[in-house]
């Protein structure tokens, strides 16, 4: 390094690919608002040369068997989560590769809000929370989520097709993320003299009341500048409750939102069949992504070895065909491509059933049923133009399209999504 030059995240960084590191630039400027791409590069450069020239990292000690190792180091960006006051926080980790010429000692730049970071790394550390929510054992998270299960109008929050260690994982997953959007919209109320924390649970009981958690601040909690508050003991109470009113003291304790105009909500395919009009990342989704394609298909015979060209070639041909099949069904059912909120971005998406093996039908005595697709595709509109971001498989799918509406299309069924293990 020159004198007085700044190093950048090159310097200190490794990265599988330039498109790699393209996606975690993108990933910031999607999440900071109004900013370049250009001006994104430049600020995140002088971020690392000044957190990792002065050794400012956090270090968490985490399990993990991958090429990754064991240990995360993460550090504030110093920017706010859609111009809101929720930190935007960036990690690494320790880089194991020695097949590179000249190997940077960190691999990776990941982007993430403050919130699902701390989730990620409870995650990590086999910690039962949701949220900030903690929990001393397994039990005890899933005694909670059965009796809101039980409180709540009824509904289906668990994958028919797929046995979980966590009770009622639809639930869970839709709980701490309407968490998240609510700390982001400062939805939530702190009442410091009874020492709790209130938030709308966004669900109704058969009477219509609201639910809402009331949970124990915990004191001291504090570890470090990520890990400042912790909460315990959540109790469920309808908005009719007394001792609720106690603690609410007439508080404003409004639902999370994830859209503002219901319009944003419907998929355009006419944008969708122009030329150009859906732009699919490549590598992204035919490399990173294999395994979920390959565990969605029902053939074992059509599965693909995405090291061999040939078949990342095949693949692909089969996913243009899906894509264009799914288009023209599109224009003849609005709900067959739903919204979805990505609690990552704080983004609207849309996610397309994708049919590799094309639509298959199956009968079940008198009666005709559709099996689901392969995976989901979803797909932002961006600059007028829908740009494809990734996969899911439909149990991600299913749970990303309930924070917005119970899902009512044919193939986002829970009782027929055969959920991949992820507790």
């Amino acid at each position: 390094m020159k004198g007085g030059e700044t190093m950048g995240i090159h310097d200190y960084i490794s990265f599988n690919s330039n498109e790699e590191y393209e996606r975690s630039i993108f990933q910031f400027v999607q999440m900071a608002g109004e900013m370049t791409i250009k001006d994104a590069k430049q600020q995140l450069d002088q971020v690392v040369d000044r957190v990792f020239s002065k050794n400012r990292l956090l270090t968490y000690k985490c399990g993990g068997r991958n090429r990754s190792g064991s240990t995360l180091y993460a550090f504030d960006t110093g920017f706010r989560f859609q111009n809101g006051q929720e930190r935007i926080f960036a990690y690494t980790l320790k880089n194991t590769r020695r097949d590179e010429e000249k190997p940077k000692n960190y691999y990776g730049l990941f982007i993430e809000r403050e919130t699902m970071l701390r989730d990620n790394i409870r995650s990590r550390t086999n910690r039962w929370h949701i949220g900030d929510i903690v929990f001393d054992s397994m039990e005890e998270m899933n005694a909670l989520l059965s009796r809101l299960a039980e409180e709540a109008l009824y509904e289906n929050w668990t994958f028919s097709n797929y046995t979980s260690r966590v009770h009622h994982p639809i639930l869970k997953n839709y709980l701490e993320n309407t968490y998240f959007q609510l700390v982001h919209q400062r939805k939530t109320y702190v009442n410091e003299q009874e020492e709790k924390l209130l938030f709308n649970t966004g669900l109704i009981d058969a009477a219509f009341n609201e639910l809402f958690l009331v949970c124990d601040i915990v004191k001291d909690s504090a570890k470090d500048a990520l890990f400042r508050q912790e909460y315990r003991n959540p109790e469920i109470y309808k908005s009719s409750n007394r001792v609720f009113c106690n603690y609410s003291r007439n508080a404003p304790l409004p639902m999370a939102t994830f859209y503002e105009n219901p319009g944003d909500l419907l998929f355009n395919w006419e944008i969708a069949q122009r030329p150009g009009g859906i732009n699919i990342a490549d590598e992204h989704i035919f490399i990173d992504n294999m395994k979920r394609i390959n565990d969605g298909l029902h053939d074992p015979s059509v599965k693909f070895n995405f090291e061999n060209s040939q078949d990342v070639a095949r693949c692909r041909q089969m996913f243009e065909g899906a894509l264009k099949a799914s288009l023209e069904l599109s224009k003849r059912n609005y709900k067959l491509v739903a919204p979805q909120f990505w609690p990552a971005t704080g983004k609207l998406q849309f996610l397309m059933p994708i049919y590799l093996e094309g639509v298959q039908e199956i009968k079940k005595g008198e009666q005709k049923e559709v099996l689901p697709p392969t995976v989901a595709l979803s797909i932002e509109l961006v600059h007028g133009q829908y740009i494809g971001t990734t996969v899911l498989t439909l149990d991600m799918a299913y749970q990303n399209a309930r924070l917005i509406a119970r899902p009512d299309g044919f193939w986002l069924d829970a009782t027929k999504i055969f959920a991949q293990k992820a507790d």
